[in-house]
């Protein structure tokens, strides 16, 4: 007997667009894959970071897809095969210049506005957004297939992550065919960032969250001192395994569940306390300077 197959769609939207514009989305993703019923994801990010986006699609959204896989077929519904369909928006831009006739802000915006892409991943999850600053940096090599994303309906619209983005996202999954939204294959080649180690999140238990980007060999060995500089504030961390392996009130190095690419991220911990607040609350983005 054949079986059904369950078609099943998870939009992940990763956007600096919060507040009342997370209403916004819900709408445009539940009319954009209309008749199909999409299950949503929301992590707001910080305004204009393309940092804290590219961080929070490659290591919060996708290192927990990787982590619990596909979902699995049940004992008890013998008659339905799954076909699951996932897609994350990853919507951050700095704003300068005009776009749309409208004039925007922050350093390094493109005047037309950055280049749109839909990315399929090696694990069959989607990713589209705009390729401006750290957006797509840490995805990179898990990249399969690169298509340029070009709207045809000559609309003009300063929010193109919910009025080209979400139904872009709609028509790779499969969900529904938006005849404006148009795909080329084109490699994507991101910016160039700056190199170093960066504050890249932050917790409700003040623990700060860091990404290393071109540094190496800059996390001591395991019971290993070191001293690190955010801003003006400065503290000597040690490296433990585990958010809780060090004494209360200890700042330390050390990693936790989260995966950046299958590795673990480190984390600036003070067990009992807040390495936010011991580092006088740092900015996403924030320089970590190792004192010699």
């Amino acid at each position: 007997m054949s079986k059904n197959i369950l078609r099943s769609f998870h939009l992940v939207l990763v956007t600096d667009c919060g507040g009342s514009d997370r209403g916004r989305y819900e709408i445009a993703a539940r009319r954009s894959f209309w008749p199909k019923e999409p299950q949503l994801t929301f992590f707001g990010t910080q305004s204009m970071n393309t940092l804290h986006a590219g961080f929070t699609t490659a290591a919060h959204a996708l290192s927990t897809i990787d982590h619990f896989g596909p979902i699995e077929e049940r004992d008890d519904a013998p008659f339905f095969t799954i076909d699951e369909k996932i897609g994350i928006l990853d919507n951050a831009a700095p704003r300068h210049g005009t776009e749309n006739g409208k004039k925007l802000r922050g350093d390094g915006r493109k005047g037309e506005g950055e280049e749109i892409y839909a990315l399929l991943l090696d694990n069959n999850v989607w990713v589209v957004g705009p390729n401006a600053g750290l957006n797509f940096y840490f995805i990179q090599s898990r990249i399969r297939e690169s298509y340029l994303v070009t709207d045809t309906s000559g609309m003009t619209t300063p929010f193109r992550s919910m009025e080209v983005m979400v139904p872009t996202l709609a028509k790779v999954l499969g969900a529904r065919d938006h005849k404006n939204i148009e795909l080329t294959t084109k490699p994507l080649i991101v910016p160039e960032p700056e190199q170093g180690i960066f504050v890249a999140d932050w917790d409700e238990h003040g623990n700060l969250y860091v990404v290393s980007i071109g540094s190496e060999g800059w996390v001591p060995a395991l019971g290993e001192y070191r001293v690190f500089r955010v801003g003006e504030k400065i503290a000597r961390l040690r490296h433990v395994d585990g958010i809780f392996a060090g004494q209360t009130g200890e700042p330390t190095l050390t990693t936790g569940s989260l995966k950046l690419n299958g590795q673990p991220v480190h984390y600036l911990v003070v067990v009992g306390s807040s390495a936010q607040a011991l580092f006088g609350y740092p900015p996403i983005g924030a320089k970590v300077v190792i004192e010699e």
